[in-house]
């Protein structure tokens, strides 16, 4: 026989060609697995190559045998109608509860996939893309919160130090002086809208936060879907929106609520005005649209404004490619000028507005990087300008600790198997926690994958399909692709957030492509099992969980009670400035420094154990005995371990303060 193995290949698919390097690519990662016990470097490249293996599969088959993705014929009102009672039933669950438990997070989980999957499978006539964005706003409130509001003080590590001393500040002084010397006096719109918040709506700083910033960043779900439009119809543009709404990076932002969350807001509205500019026939309102966010993100978090800066760039290398690479656009430029609303391609029929041709964005992208460059020029860091030092800490960073598979600090989970205990239940069940915080992100890999691979091949604007795609490879490497190297000098885990919007836009571009590229029993089969399994182990999700986590012994909370907040101020009330530190857990620590009440640091277990001379002061809490507190030990290494009260607290300290879940104690003649 003379066949050929890749004769069914198309030799002009670029997409075909994209998805055999990404299959050849992923195998040849596939040996990393036995060098490093990070679960990324393990998991990703079998995602990677599952994604790029269905595409090819899913292009071999017959392109012109017409297959619907099938429907259920019931009544979107009534799905509405479920939806809301399950939301209520949460809520009031959460608030008999006192905080959320494990089974209001599997509720949560629960309603999530039902929005979804009524959004995938509901009939045309039967889907109101109103109601169901109505559901996906309410299901984000729901979640975010009842964290927020069963929650004593703050969530996260951040919020006390914005809100008690930052926010509080400008409010007392009513300018912008207390921040003098800090990096926020040139990114103060997150301390501003705070204050204004409390001040126009007469209540305290806590809830002006929660009420105006919170609220606005679950609405920008909004932005989400307003982008995915460009690309989807309204059925998968839902989705996208649905998808980012429950992504624990998005719960995470809404919760513990800090510049980097408004900082996401804006980074959406410069994503959404990028794709209206490549839709449509613009003029200077829409690029006033663009350049309005481009303002307010740099002068609200300097990370956020740096994932802005590279969303900009990769629109302008997806300029040059389409404009000059020929490969990139099978159509041709000039055919897609002249497509109309329906233009024959089967994944974005459907999806609003025409494509204009190559918009040039370079000039979009030199304001951005002079106007971001010369704020951070001014903006002081520690007695220098932040730009000044962020480059030296990016040189140092590449002496010092680049160098491949240096993981040290990624969190991957390695070294907490061996710090929370020895026993093999332990460990089995750190391993569990670690995979499940994990497939949430692989699914939404698995489709942004498959989605990008489908969106090369678009004929509606090659340049905005080709933006997200570079875009997404951007951040990914910024978020796992530096971290390999030792390099984390740019906040990796930040970026999270904002590649999950992107990829729930290229996600569910993938989802539809599934569904219409396969059988409808086998389409209808995957695509069930993902909209179940994503919306639940996203919810349940270290990140979206900090308030309570689903393995409590496994992972920190970052949330404190009525006793443990009156202990960090009596403490700091109590103690005398010169009596230098006190000492106690990771992350209570950072509480009572955050929070202005004391500076503290995180105990030493050779200083505790009799191994070292033993601290003056230190704070015990209920905590350390039962749930998953860190602390430091031989050479400086972070381990989750939980310890008793006499270990901290012998029974020859001085018990100084004592309430119901706390007690500071002193060493003799201290």
């Amino acid at each position: 026989m003379n066949r050929h193995p890749t004769t069914w290949l198309p030799d002009t698919r670029f997409d075909v060609a994209v998805a055999a390097v990404g299959l050849a690519l992923a195998i040849g990662l596939l040996p990393l697995a036995v060098l490093t016990s990070s679960l990324y470097v393990r998991t990703v490249p079998v995602v990677l190559g599952t994604a790029c293996g269905v595409y090819l599969l899913s292009v071999r088959r017959d392109d012109d045998i017409e297959r619907r993705q099938p429907t259920i014929d019931a009544s979107g009102v009534a799905a509405a109608e479920l939806t809301a009672i399950a939301l209520i039933a949460v809520a009031t669950w959460a608030a008999l509860a006192g905080t959320r438990t494990l089974g209001i997070l599997l509720a949560s989980g629960a309603v999530g996939a039902f929005i979804l999957l009524q959004t995938v499978f509901l009939a045309d006539d039967a889907l109101d893309e109103r109601l169901v964005l109505a559901q996906i706003l309410a299901h984000a409130f729901v979640v975010r919160f009842t964290g927020l509001f069963t929650t004593p003080g703050f969530v996260g590590v951040d919020s006390w130090e914005h809100v008690t001393q930052y926010a509080a500040a400008v409010q007392a002084a009513d300018s912008l002086a207390p921040l003098a010397g800090a990096k926020y006096f040139f990114a103060p719109f997150h301390h501003l809208v705070t204050v204004v918040g409390s001040d126009l709506l007469g209540v305290p700083l806590r809830l002006s936060l929660y009420l105006v910033v919170g609220s606005t960043v679950a609405l920008s779900v909004l932005l989400v879907y307003g982008t995915a439009r460009y690309f989807v119809d309204a059925r998968w543009a839902l989705v996208a929106a649905g998808a980012f709404a429950m992504t624990d990076q998005a719960i995470r932002w809404g919760m513990h609520i800090i510049p980097t969350s408004l900082g996401l807001v804006f980074f959406l509205g410069v994503v959404f005005a990028v794709a209206r500019l490549l839709h449509a026939e613009t003029g200077y309102a829409d690029w006033a649209l663009l350049g309005g966010p481009i303002v307010a993100v740099t002068l609200t978090h300097q990370v956020s404004a740096f994932v802005s800066l590279v969303f900009v760039g990769s629109a302008v290398v997806a300029q040059l490619v389409v404009g000059r690479a020929g490969w990139a656009n099978p159509a041709g430029i000039a055919g897609s000028m002249d497509l109309g609303a329906e233009s024959g391609d089967p994944i974005t029929d459907g999806a609003s507005r025409t494509s204009p041709g190559v918009v040039g964005l370079h000039w979009a992208f030199a304001f951005h990087l002079l106007f971001t460059g010369a704020v951070w020029a001014a903006t002081p860091w520690n007695g220098q300008p932040f730009l000044t030092r962020m480059v030296e800490l990016v040189v140092l960073t590449l002496r010092n600790s680049a160098g491949f598979l240096n993981l040290a600090g990624s969190g991957g989970g390695g070294a907490a198997t061996a710090a929370v205990g020895t026993e093999t239940a332990s460990q089995l069940m750190t391993r569990v926690a670690t995979y499940v915080d994990a497939v949430g992100f692989l699914v939404l890999l698995f489709a942004a994958v498959l989605g990008g691979l489908a969106l090369v091949r678009r004929h509606r604007s090659p340049q905005a399909s080709h933006t997200l795609v570079i875009a997404i490879g951007a951040m990914l490497f910024f978020s796992l692709g530096l971290p390999l190297f030792g390099i984390r000098s740019f906040l990796p885990g930040r970026w999270f957030a904002f590649a999950y919007a992107l990829m729930a836009v290229v996600g569910a571009v993938g989802l539809h492509h599934l569904g219409a590229a396969f059988s409808a029993r086998a389409a209808a089969a995957v695509l069930v099992v993902l909209l179940l399994v994503f919306p639940f182990a996203m919810v349940a999700g270290q990140k979206a969980t900090l308030d309570d986590p689903t393995f409590d012994d496994q992972w920190s909370q970052y949330a404190y009670s009525e006793s443990e907040i009156a202990a960090m101020g009596t403490i700091g009330e109590t103690t005398p400035a010169s009596a230098g530190a006190v000492f106690t857990d990771h992350p209570w620590r950072t509480a009572f420094k955050s929070s202005g009440a004391y500076f503290s640091d995180t105990i030493n277990l050779t200083r505790v154990d009799g191994t070292d001379p033993p601290y003056d002061r230190v704070v015990y809490r209920d905590y350390q005995s039962t749930g998953a507190p860190k602390f430091v030990t031989t050479g400086g290494a972070v381990v989750t371990r939980r310890v008793t009260h006499d270990q901290i607290c012998p029974g020859g300290s001085n018990r100084v303060y004592q309430n119901q879940n706390a007690e500071l104690c002193t060493r003799p003649g201290a």
